[in-house]
C-alpha cells in the first residue's frame, strides 16, 4: 500500500512537472488554451502555482480577459501571490484602472500585501498619472516598512518621473540603501524624458564614477540628453563606450545614436551607423528620413523614403515629413504620391496631416488642392485656418485672406499667430489703417502682451512710416527679447534715424541684453552711415566677446564699416584676419579700395579673388568698374565690363551701364559716354543720364549738358537729386528762367532738396554743421579762422570758382555763399579744437563742390594737416595741397 502511495505521488509530481514545463514553453495562445483545458479537466484549476503561471502566460499573449477568468476561477480570497499575479498581468496589459481596482480590493478584504504587490500597483499609478492614488500607495509602502525594498524603490523613481516630479524621484533614489543598474537607469531616464538634459548627464557621470557598466537602457536614456544639449564631445565619448561594452547591435541603442547625430546635424555619422546596422526597424528609417528633412537635405530624405516603402511601412510622422520636404522642393508630383500613399495605406488624414498638406500644395503652386484639403477637414483647428490664410497671403490674395479671417472668427478664436500673419500682411501692403484695426482687435483679445505680436507691431508701424507709434509700442512692452531690440534698431535704420539707432543699442546694453549677430548686422551699417568709428570699434569689441569674429557676414560688414568710417587700414586688417572669405568679402574690399581711389589695389584684389577660386557675381563687377572710374582706369574698367559678359556670362544690368557711363564721363570722354548710352540695349534711366550730366557740369560742356538735361526732365524722376543737378547745370549756364521752372516743379511734386550738412566727431561728441548756418558753438572763432585762411590761400594763388554758386546774385554774395559751405565750417572748427598735426576727419551728406575741393587742398598745405573728407561719392585724403582722388570724383 505504501508503495502504491509513493508511485501515485511520483506520477503526480511527474504530471505537475510536465504541465509546468509545457506552460513555460507554450509558444502560441492555441497551445496555452489546450493546456488550460487539460488543467481544468484534471481538476488542477484551483492550484495556486498553475493559476499564477496561466495568468502570467495569458498576460504575455495580451489576453487580459483570460487572466481575469483564471483568477476568478481560482477564488484566491487570501492568497497574496495570486493577487500579485493578476495585478501584475493587468498592469502589463496597460489596464491600469482595473489593476488599481484589484489593489484597492485587497485593502478592503484586509489582505496584507507583500513587497511584490507594490511595484505593479506603483506602475499602474504612473500609467494613469493618478497622483492621489500614488500618494496613497507610497504611504502604504512606508507604513509597512518596505521603503528600503530595491524593486519598490525603482518603481517609485519611475512613477514620480512620469509625474515630472523629479525632486521626489531623486529623493527616493538618494534614500535607497541599495541600488542596481535599474535604479540608475530609472532616474537617468526620468530626467532625460522630461527634458532635464544636464541632470540626466550628471547622474550618468555619477553612475560611471562608481565603476558601473551601462546597458542598452542606460544608453537609450543618455543619448537623447546629449542630443538635446548639443553635447557633441560627450556624445562621441558615449558612442565609443557603446562600441566597447558590446551593445552596438542593439536596435534601440542604434536608433538613439541616429537621433543624436541628427540633432548634431551629423548626418554623415548618422548615415554610417544606419548602413552598419544589422537590423533596422521602422524607427531607424523614420529617424534618418526626418533627420535629412530637418537639415534641409530634402532630396536625400525623399530618396530614403522611396527605399523604405519597399521594406517597411512608414508611419504618419515620416509621411508628413516627406510632404514637408516636397513642399520645400516644390515637387508636386511626389507630393501627390505621398498623399495617395497615405490614403491607400489606411492612415487617417488627421487635422495635423491635413494642415501640412495645405502648406505643401501651396508651396508647390496648387492653390486649388490646398483649398480642397482645407474644405475637407472635418474638425479645423486654428492651425488649419492660419495655414489657409497664410496660403492666400503668400499668393498675394490679400482680400481672400481677410475674408477667410472673418469666417474664422465665427468658428474658432484667432490666436497670436493669426494676428502676426495679418500684421505682416499690412506691413507688406503698407496699410496703416488695417494695422491699427488689427491692433484694436488683438488688444481686446488680450494678445497685446504677447511678445511676438508686439515685435510685429513695432515692425509694422516703423515700415508704415509711423516711427512714433513704433516707439510707443516698444516702450509699453513689459518684456523684451533680442528680437524686440533687433526690430527697433532695424526700424531706426529703416526710418533713417541713425542716431536713435545708436542710442537704442546703448540702451539695450544698459538693460542687460547682449547683442547677437542680427543686432551686429543691423547696427554696423548705422555706424557706416554716420561714420561713427568709435561706436563701430566698441561693437567690434563686442563681436570678439560674443565669439562672432570668425563669422563671414559679420566680417563683411566690418570691412564696409571701417572703410566708410575713414579707416581703410582697419578694413584691410579685418579682411586679412578672416579665415573664410566669400564673394561678398572680396567685393567689400574692392569697394573700399574704390572709395579711396586705390584703383590699382582694387584690380589686384579682384585678380586674387579669381585666383582663390571665388566666382565674381554682378555686384563684384559693379565694385571693380566703380573702382576703375574713381581712379581714371578707363581701359581696365571697360575690359571688366566686356569680360563680365564674355567670360562669366553675366548679363549687364542698369547699374553696370551706369558705372561705365561714370567711368567714361569722369575721364572727360563725354562724347563716348553719350554714344555708349544711346547704344545701350536697356532704356537708360535717370541714374545713367545723371552720371553724364554731372561730368558735363564739371567739365563745362554746355552742349551735351543741355541735351542731357532735357532727357532727365522727360523721364520725370521722383528723386530730387536729379532735378537739383539739372537746375545746377542751368544755373551754371545762366538760364535762370529754367532754374526757377525746375524749382517750381520740385515744389509742385512735393519733393524736398536735402540740405547740405557736414559732421565730425571730437572727443566722443558729434558736431553737425549746416550750409549757411551761424548757430553752432564757436561760430565767431570759426568765421575768423576762415577769414585768415582765405587771406593765406589768396597768397598761394587761390581764386574762388563762382560757377559753384547756383543763385542769381552778385559776385560778392556768391563769394560769401561759398565760404558758408558746411565742410568749411567743419574743417575750421576741427582745426580749432584738435591738436596741431593730427589728422582731421569730416563727413558730408552731399558731393563736395569743386571750389570746396580746391579750398581743402590749399588748407591741407597751409596747416600741414591730413584732412580726410567723405562725401556722398567717396573718400578724399587731402595732404600737402593734393587730393588722393586725383580729381576723379
Amino acid at each position: 500500500m505504501n508503495n502504491l502511495c509513493v508511485l501515485h505521488e511520483c506520477s503526480r509530481q511527474t504530471l505537475f512537472s510536465s504541465i509546468s514545463r509545457a506552460l513555460t514553453s507554450a509558444a502560441t495562445s492555441t497551445q496555452l488554451h489546450k493546456l488550460h483545458s487539460l488543467i481544468i479537466t484534471l481538476g488542477l484549476h484551483h492550484s495556486v502555482v498553475f493559476s499564477a503561471k496561466l495568468i502570467a502566460k495569458y498576460a504575455h499573449f495580451r489576453d487580459p480577459t483570460s487572466c481575469l477568468y483564471v483568477f476568478r476561477l481560482a477564488s484566491p480570497s487570501d492568497n497574496v501571490y495570486l493577487w500579485n499575479s493578476i495585478i501584475r498581468a493587468l498592469t502589463h496589459n496597460r489596464l491600469f484602472s482595473q489593476a488599481l481596482s484589484l489593489y484597492s480590493e485587497t485593502q478592503r478584504i484586509g489582505l496584507r500585501p507583500d513587497t511584490h504587490t507594490f511595484p505593479s500597483a506603483i506602475k499602474a499609478c504612473g500609467g494613469l498619472l493618478d497622483f492621489e492614488m500614488a500618494k496613497s500607495v507610497h504611504d502604504r509602502v512606508l507604513e509597512m516598512g518596505f521603503g528600503s525594498d530595491l524593486y519598490i524603490g525603482n518603481a517609485l523613481i519611475d512613477m514620480y518621473s512620469r509625474f515630472n516630479d523629479l525632486d521626489k524621484a531623486h529623493k527616493v533614489f538618494e534614500e535607497m540603501p541599495l541600488r542596481d543598474v535599474v535604479s540608475w537607469n530609472s532616474l537617468i531616464s526620468g530626467y532625460s524624458a522630461n527634458g532635464h538634459w544636464n541632470e540626466a548627464l550628471e547622474i550618468y557621470y555619477r553612475f560611471r564614477n562608481l565603476g558601473l557598466v551601462p546597458d542598452s537602457y542606460t544608453m537609450s536614456s543618455v543619448l537623447p540628453a546629449c542630443g538635446g544639449l548639443g553635447a557633441v564631445e560627450e556624445g562621441d565619448i558615449i558612442h565609443g563606450l557603446i562600441e566597447k561594452v558590446g551593445i552596438k547591435t542593439d536596435v534601440i541603442v542604434n536608433n538613439g545614436l541616429l537621433s543624436m547625430y541628427c540633432k548634431f546635424n551629423g548626418l554623415i555619422d548618422g548615415r554610417r551607423i544606419f548602413e552598419e546596422m544589422v537590423f533596422r526597424d521602422a524607427v531607424s528609417w523614420n529617424t534618418m528620413i526626418c533627420g535629412y528633412s530637418q537639415v534641409g537635405l530634402y532630396e536625400e530624405s525623399i530618396k530614403l523614403f522611396m527605399e523604405m516603402v519597399n521594406q517597411f511601412k512608414p508611419d504618419l510622422l515620416t509621411i508628413t515629413s516627406i510632404l514637408q520636404a516636397c513642399g520645400h522642393l516644390g515637387d508636386l508630383e511626389l507630393g501627390k504620391y505621398a498623399h495617395d500613399y497615405m490614403n491607400t495605406s489606411g492612415y487617417e488624414c488627421d487635422t495635423t496631416a491635413s494642415n501640412i498638406l495645405i502648406s505643401m500644395y501651396a508651396k508647390c503652386g496648387n492653390l486649388l488642392a490646398s483649398q480642397e484639403v482645407f474644405s475637407g477637414i472635418k474638425c479645423k483647428d486654428s492651425v488649419s485656418w492660419n495655414s489657409m490664410i497664410n496660403v492666400y497671403i503668400q499668393n498675394g490674395s490679400f482680400d481672400e485672406g481677410m475674408k477667410l479671417f472673418k469666417v474664422m472668427k465665427t468658428d474658432v478664436k484667432p490666436d497670436s499667430v493669426t494676428y502676426v500673419m495679418l500684421l505682416s500682411m499690412s506691413t507688406q501692403l503698407g496699410d496703416l489703417d488695417l494695422g491699427k484695426e488689427l491692433q484694436c482687435d488683438l488688444v481686446k483679445m488680450g494678445f497685446n502682451s504677447n511678445i511676438v505680436v508686439s515685435n510685429t507691431l513695432v515692425d509694422m508701424y516703423a515700415k508704415c512710416g509711423e516711427m512714433g507709434d513704433s516707439l510707443q509700442v516698444f516702450d509699453n512692452m513689459k518684456a523684451r527679447d533680442i528680437i524686440t531690440w533687433n526690430t527697433i534698431i532695424a526700424s531706426c535704420v529703416h526710418s533713417e534715424d541713425c542716431n536713435l539707432g545708436l542710442r537704442m543699442i546703448s540702451r539695450m546694453r544698459t538693460e542687460g541684453m547682449t547683442p547677437d549677430m542680427a543686432t551686429i548686422l543691423s547696427i554696423l551699417p548705422v555706424c557706416s552711415l554716420l561714420a561713427a568709428k568709435r561706436q563701430g570699434k566698441e561693437i567690434h569689441g563686442y563681436i570678439f566677446k560674443l565669439g562672432l569674429e570668425s563669422d563671414v557676414p559679420v566680417g563683411n560688414v566690418l570691412i564696409e564699416m571701417y572703410s566708410k568710417c575713414g579707416s581703410l587700414r582697419n578694413s584691410f586688417q579685418v579682411f586679412k584676419l578672416m579665415k573664410r572669405k566669400d564673394v561678398v568679402t572680396w567685393t567689400a574690399l574692392i569697394s573700399a579700395y574704390g572709395m579711396y581711389g586705390e584703383g590699382k589695389k582694387a584690380l589686384r584684389a579682384f585678380e586674387e579673388m579669381e585666383a582663390a577660386g571665388i566666382v565674381p557675381d554682378h555686384v563684384a563687377f559693379v565694385a571693380i568698374i566703380y573702382a576703375c572710374s574713381h581712379s581714371g582706369l578707363v581701359e581696365e574698367g571697360l575690359n571688366y565690363f566686356h569680360w563680365m559678359k564674355k567670360d562669366y556670362e553675366i548679363e549687364p544690368r542698369i547699374e553696370h551701364y551706369a558705372c561705365v557711363v561714370d567711368l567714361l564721363s569722369r575721364s572727360g570722354l563725354l562724347d563716348k559716354a553719350e554714344d555708349f548710352i544711346l547704344s545701350m540695349p536697356l532704356k537708360p534711366d535717370s541714374s545713367i543720364w545723371g552720371a553724364l550730366l554731372s561730368a558735363c557740369r564739371t567739365r563745362g560742356d554746355t552742349e551735351i549738358a543741355g541735351r542731357v538735361s532735357e532727357r532727365i526732365i522727360e523721364l520725370n524722376p521722383d528723386d530730387t537729386g536729379y532735378y537739383v543737378l539739372v537746375s545746377n547745370v542751368y544755373a551754371g549756364l545762366g538760364k535762370w528762367d529754367q532754374v526757377r521752372s525746375i524749382r517750381r516743379s520740385i515744389k509742385a511734386k512735393g519733393l524736398k532738396k536735402d540740405p547740405g550738412c557736414s559732421w565730425m566727431e571730437i572727443q566722443n561728441r558729434v558736431y553737425v554743421f549746416g550750409t549757411g548756418t551761424k548757430f553752432f558753438e564757436q561760430f565767431e572763432e570759426v568765421n575768423k579762422l576762415l577769414g585768415i585762411l582765405a587771406g593765406l590761400m589768396a597768397k598761394e594763388g587761390y581764386i574762388a570758382n563762382l560757377q559753384f554758386v547756383l543763385h542769381d546774385i552778385d559776385e560778392d554774395e556768391k563769394r560769401d555763399m561759398l565760404c558758408g559751405h558746411s565742410e568749411r565750417f567743419a574743417i575750421a572748427f576741427g582745426l580749432l579744437n584738435t591738436k596741431p598735426g593730427t589728422p582731421l576727419q569730416v563727413m558730408k551728406n552731399l558731393r563736395v563742390c569743386g571750389d570746396c575741393h580746391t579750398v581743402t587742398k590749399y588748407i591741407s598745405k597751409i596747416v600741414q594737416r591730413e584732412l580726410l573728407v567723405r562725401d556722398a561719392n567717396r573718400f578724399h585724403v587731402f595732404k600737402d595741397g593734393a587730393c588722393s582722388c586725383g580729381d576723379y570724383w
